[in-house]
């Protein structure tokens, strides 16, 4: 299989996946926390994450660089039920990401209103408009433009650190939470590090070559991570109060320049998640139907831009409920998935990271990450 991506813009995509609409969010889940027991959770989620992903690359790698409705249909479901699972999970998997990228599109579309001074519809319009367009041109100009995006993620990070630490105003916390805290940190950071249907495009487009698949996911995950320390660092240092979407005491912190410039990082986080997952299921639909990649895009896309005057709802709300029915599905379907790909053949990445005991701690993880994302403190 020709590689198609270099092990940077592959490592991109799967942070462009996980740099969605939960970071701002953990500021002020760790200032309840604590700095030292937030770390410590970060570091947990980081490599737990990172080990669950390795698992699904290992099982795209030995399907041939499927999607996940690949992989359950290859190692999972067996006998005369075997197409309509397939059919009924293929459908699931759809709804749940077309909900999600309609949340992306309205939460993107209120910023660009509030900048723009524009109706509605527009803003939305306008998302809509560059995030498909990069999709249309498939996994390569994804690839390019999730590293050129990335790219501007950091060089704001450090404006955001440049002002942060020029205008320091609290102590950092140290007061470790409770449990319920500490569930609720784990659930979103857990969260923000959840790029499953990234996984199989970063297999795909590195030729399915293994040395640089684990390479590309450790960078990955690593970038989220560094993304997240340095903003809620910084966040818990010089913000005014921490307010449950950071930038908004962030700014009153540092300056009203903030607000511009949180405003294009939300964006630009919002417009990666958006080509990571398109992508996704464009690849799914076209997987399952066959029906090209022109009418395959069209479908993963144009209907989240109707679904956007059809949702209710706040955004973080809706997105962290989609994100908990994706975990949801990984979680009842990982071990039984895993455990059927063993049984025809051996793993190609995991080596002794295969074992059942392994598996249960990661799928446990995830189920501690749903109880998390319902935590309400």
């Amino acid at each position: 299989m020709k590689s198609k991506l270099t092990t940077w813009e592959a490592a991109c995509i799967i942070t462009g996946y996980g740099i969605g609409g939960g970071v701002m969010a953990m500021p002020y889940l760790a200032v309840r926390n604590g700095v030292m027991l937030s770390l410590f959770i970060l570091v947990v989620a980081y490599l737990f994450s990172l080990l669950m992903h390795m698992m699904l690359a290992d099982l795209s790698l030995r399907a041939d660089s499927g999607q996940m409705t690949v992989i359950w249909k290859k190692f999972l479901f067996r006998g005369k039920f075997k197409k309509a699972l397939t059919i009924l999970f293929f459908v699931m998997i759809t709804f749940v990401l077309l909900a999600t990228l309609a949340t992306y599109i309205t939460g993107a579309g209120e910023i660009i209103v509030e900048h723009l001074n524009i109706h509605v519809f527009w803003g939305r319009l306008i998302f809509y408009a560059v995030a498909a367009s990069v999709v249309l041109f498939g996994l390569k100009a994804v690839g390019i433009s999730e590293k050129i995006a990335v790219a501007l993620i950091f060089a704001l990070v450090v404006v955001f650190a440049a002002g942060s630490f020029m205008n320091i105003k609290n102590p950092l916390p140290l007061a470790a939470g409770g449990a319920k805290e500490a569930l609720a940190y784990f659930g979103m950071a857990m969260f923000s590090f959840f790029a499953v249907f990234s996984v199989p495009q970063a297999v795909e487009g590195l030729g399915g070559d293994v040395k640089r698949i684990r390479k590309a996911l450790v960078i990955g995950f690593l970038n989220i991570f560094v993304i997240i320390f340095v903003i809620t660092l910084c966040a818990l240092i010089s913000s005014a109060e921490i307010t449950p979407l950071a930038m908004i005491g962030w700014s009153a912190g540092i300056g009203a320049w903030a607000q511009i410039v949180g405003s294009a990082f939300t964006l630009l986080a919002m417009l990666t998640t958006y080509w990571s997952i398109s992508l996704a299921l464009a690849d799914i639909i076209n997987e399952q139907t066959k029906l090209g990649r022109v009418v395959c895009w069209l479908l993963a896309t144009l209907p989240t831009l109707i679904l956007t005057f059809m949702v209710q709802g706040g955004f973080m709300e809706i997105v962290r409920l989609a994100g908990g029915l994706n975990a949801i599905l990984i979680a009842i379907l990982f071990i039984p998935t895993f455990l059927g790909a063993n049984r025809e053949g051996p793993t190609r990445l995991m080596g002794k990271f295969a074992a059942l005991p392994v598996l249960i701690i990661v799928v446990l993880s995830y189920i501690i990450m749903i109880i998390g994302s319902v935590v309400q403190i």
